[in-house]
């Protein structure tokens, strides 16, 4: 078996149809209620692009805190599985999984709000870059937090703080370091595309847009590989 915790993490998705239902069910139901209303694109843009992050972060940082409390993390690492490719492996299938699940959300924006294909097109990628941003985001709070009450509160205030530097809420002023952060921050190119999407204009297509952002990403996914040990809880035994 060569990915063992990308299987388990599938299989275990798939046979918990309830949850699976759930997770497909309740963002659904929250995009729809605002894609369907008058709300303006600038503020309905916020919405999709602060729900669909933290829905990363939480779905990455509480399961992998309370699995690792449980003790199942370390009995993936006593097979032979190497920590940090653990982690990577929960990481692009937390990520996998979420695209599946919030499809049907993205394409009620799209079909709600009359997107153009070509900016459906700029959403898809877009949205995967940021579920894998949020849940590598999530698996470095996990490493941080001591209780599955820290992680919650971790991952909220890392992802508000991130989708803030995104300019999710407000544009920064060009010139400044704010502005400097939004260019890099891996949660910019869903908040933009969401925005276009929505009604508010702006590119169909920028692939330039997404050349930074993903860069931070794979930085990051390099560090919780480096420290995969210390992120499980091995550190040092």
């Amino acid at each position: 078996m060569t990915l063992p915790v990308w299987r388990t993490e599938w299989l275990t998705a798939l046979r918990r149809r309830r949850l699976l239902a759930l997770n497909t069910l309740v963002p659904l139901t929250l995009v729809a209620t605002v894609a369907l209303s008058p709300a303006p694109a600038v503020h309905a843009a916020a919405v999709f692009t602060v729900l669909f992050a933290l829905f990363g972060t939480f779905g990455s940082s509480i399961p992998l805190i309370r699995d690792g409390e449980s003790g199942l993390l370390r009995r993936y690492v006593l097979t032979g599985v190497h920590p940090g490719g653990l982690l990577l492996q929960r990481v692009f299938a937390a990520a996998a999984l979420d695209v599946v699940e919030l499809a049907p959300s993205v394409l009620v924006i799209v079909v709600a709000r009359g997107s153009s294909a070509s900016q459906f097109v700029m959403v898809v990628p877009a949205l995967i870059l940021g579920l894998l941003a949020a849940n590598a985001l999530g698996a470095i709070t996990a490493a941080l937090a001591k209780s599955v009450a820290e992680g919650a509160l971790f991952s909220a205030m890392a992802a508000l703080l991130m989708l803030h530097w995104a300019g999710t809420f407000r544009s920064p002023v060009p010139g400044t370091w704010q502005a400097s952060l939004e260019a890099w921050n891996p949660f910019r190119p869903l908040h933009e595309s969401l925005l276009a999407a929505a009604g508010a204009g702006g590119p169909d297509f920028a692939p330039a847009l997404f050349t930074l952002p993903l860069g931070v990403t794979l930085a990051a996914l390099l560090l919780i590989t480096a420290a995969g040990r210390y992120t499980i809880g091995l550190g040092g035994r």
